[in-house]
């Protein structure tokens, strides 16, 4: 039998999982992957905005950093818990941006065929002149800067920009952890409710300027979306919402029929606010419906799986499942690079290349995820056995 470790809530490995996969598809749709679906009208909005964007991703770390750092006596050292944090993901970070830089390189080099070994500096040559700054947005990316000041370098890894506000995340969650574990469950209330505020302003700043410095709609849209201190409130949220959760303000959900009940309600209000955006509507208005209001949508979905009960949380707990979801983040940062030299390989806007494409990234996610496991487990036993050998000291 697993042994269940204190405070794991093992239907949430099945929700980064779903989350992964809308982020995976919306670029799927971007890259016209997905045009066969075009007659599905009711379908497309669900993909292309996505239900779960990357709010999701915020929220839910912030539920589990508080609940891993749920001893308010506990003293983190701040800056070796950042980069200790970091450095997980950015080997793999580093090698997903080289990789799409060589791919973008040959994509812009005009070559047909795979260069032979004289004609690499006359292909390099000529993708490089064709591509925008490529030398710094090499480096902004990186560096992992290059979504503070998108404009300045054309994107390579695009996703990898959440890397930068998982970043600033990590600097506060030390002190916030401490602090937030001495309020009472009124401050935790008013917390809840209060950190809705700044997203909202967002989304009412987006409605209300212009194109700002920005060449075009676009440009300024992704640097709204990727803006890292904003997305540190729904962090943040995520963090009281777990102190709630221990408070017992959701205990309500372990009546039976309850949490089933919530899960579809939260999924139909998500998916539903889809269709809430409309283009003759103030842009500040879409963007309150698809990156403000989710919040907390995302949420109260979140706490309706933490029982296990209810239809979305027994199959998010399916051991394949979990297993999946818990290297969800590798595909988050793999795929786009997957999907360019897939489309150099085949025609992805067929079914059956999307299914293979989807299990391709999973399985490699899935296999990377458990080796690391496997070398970590190795590693400890080494020190385990070292120490158990090593002589008295005198």
């Amino acid at each position: 039998m697993e042994k269940i470790k204190p405070n794991y809530f093992p239907a949430l490995d099945g929700l980064r999982l779903l989350a992964s996969i809308n982020i995976v598809m919306l670029h799927l749709g971007s890259s016209s992957a997905l045009n066969y679906m075009a007659d599905f009208k009711w379908v497309m909005p669900i993909i292309n905005a996505p239900a779960f964007a990357a709010g999701i991703f915020y929220v839910l770390a912030g539920f589990l950093f508080a609940s891993k750092f749920s001893d308010p006596t506990r003293r983190i050292p701040v800056v070796p818990f950042m980069f200790a944090r970091i450095a997980k993901l950015y080997r793999l970070h580093f090698f997903m941006t080289l990789l799409m830089f060589v791919v973008l390189v040959f994509k812009f080099s005009g070559y047909t065929h795979l260069p032979a070994l004289n004609e690499i500096g006359d292909c390099a040559a000529a993708g490089l002149a064709k591509m925008t700054h490529p030398w710094r947005s090499l480096f902004l990316h990186l560096s992992l800067t290059w979504s503070i000041v998108p404009d300045l370098g054309m994107k390579l890894n695009e996703p990898s920009w959440s890397l930068t506000s998982f970043f600033v995340c990590y600097a506060v969650t030390p002190w916030f952890s401490r602090w937030l574990f001495r309020q009472s469950n009124r401050t935790l209330w008013v917390l809840f409710g209060t950190l809705f505020i700044p997203g909202i302003l967002w989304a009412v700043f987006f409605g209300l300027s212009d194109n700002l410095w920005f060449d075009s709609y676009d440009a300024k849209y992704r640097f709204f979306h990727i803006f890292a201190p904003v997305r540190i409130f729904e962090y943040l949220f995520g963090m009281v919402l777990f102190r709630l959760f221990k408070e017992g303000h959701f205990d309500f959900l372990k009546r039976r029929f309850m949490s089933g009940a919530a899960q579809f309600l939260m999924l139909a209000a998500i998916y539903g606010s889809l269709f809430l955006m409309r283009p003759e509507l103030n842009p500040g208005f879409n963007y309150f419906f698809h990156h403000s209001l989710p919040i907390m949508l995302y949420g109260l979905f979140l706490v309706s799986l933490l029982t296990g009960e209810g239809f979305m949380a027994r199959f998010f707990c399916i051991g394949i499942v979990r297993k999946i979801g818990r290297a969800s983040f590798y595909p988050y940062l793999i795929h786009l690079p997957i999907i360019t030299i897939a489309w150099g390989i085949c025609n992805l806007n067929r079914p059956k290349n999307t299914i293979l494409l989807l299990l391709f990234i999973y399985t490699v996610s899935t296999l990377y995820s458990e080796f690391k496991v496997w070398r970590r487990k190795k590693q400890k036993a080494k020190l385990q056995a070292a120490s158990s050998v090593a002589p008295p000291t005198k």
